[in-house]
C-alpha cells in the first residue's frame, strides 16, 4: 500500500478550514496537496482509449497495491476483475483523522478550524484513459451507484454537513 511522504511535523501537514473574513466564506488550507507528484504531468495522453501505455499509473488495473487503502470496490466481491473501485486520497485536502468541530460556527471567533473531512478517489474504470463519456450507459449508471453509495456512507456522519462530488479529467489531472 502506497503512503505520502512524511513531514517533520503532523500539524504542519494537517489541513485546516479558515474563514475568509472579507467575504465570510469557508476555505480549505491543506498544505500537504503541495506534496502530491507531479511526474505524470508531461507525459502525453494515450491515443487508444482501449490500451493502457501508463503501466506505472496506480489507478490502473494490476497497480491497485500502489493506492491507497480501498473503501469500495464494484463488484464487491471482484478481485482483480473489478469495474469501479472508491480509495482514500493519499493526498487529500481534508483529512478523517483530526477532531471534527462540534459547536456552532457563528459563535466561532478565532475562524480556523480543523480541516476534518473525506477526500476520496474514484477510479470509474481500470483502464485509466477511458473517460466517463466514453462507458456505456449502464456504465455510466455504475459509476452513479457508485457516487451515491459513497454519498450515503458519508452522510452517515455527523459531522459531515456537506458532500460534494467533483471530478478533475485530463491527460495531466486524474479522475478524482
Amino acid at each position: 500500500m502506497a503512503t505520502p511522504p512524511s513531514s517533520n511535523s503532523a500539524s504542519a501537514r494537517n489541513p485546516e478550514l479558515r474563514r475568509d473574513k472579507i467575504n465570510n466564506r469557508w476555505v480549505i488550507f491543506s498544505p500537504a496537496r503541495s506534496k502530491r507528484p507531479s511526474d505524470f504531468k508531461s507525459k502525453a495522453p494515450a491515443s487508444d482509449p482501449n490500451q493502457n501505455p501508463n503501466q506505472e499509473c496506480p489507478f490502473c488495473v494490476g497497480h491497485e497495491h500502489e493506492c491507497a487503502p480501498e473503501i469500495f470496490r464494484v463488484p464487491a466481491d471482484s478481485g482483480p476483475k473489478w469495474r469501479i473501485r472508491v480509495i482514500q486520497n493519499l493526498y487529500p485536502a481534508l483529512s478523517r483523522d483530526v477532531e471534527p468541530h462540534s459547536g456552532d460556527l457563528s459563535s466561532l471567533q478565532c475562524g480556523v478550524l480543523p480541516g476534518f473531512g473525506f477526500h476520496d478517489v474514484v477510479i470509474e474504470t481500470p483502464t485509466h484513459p477511458v473517460h466517463l463519456s466514453d462507458l456505456s450507459p449502464s456504465g455510466v449508471a455504475e459509476v452513479l451507484l457508485a457516487y451515491k453509495q459513497r454519498i450515503l456512507q458519508l452522510a452517515s456522519f455527523d459531522a459531515i454537513k456537506y458532500i460534494q462530488v467533483c471530478m478533475n479529467c485530463g491527460f495531466h489531472l486524474v479522475k478524482t
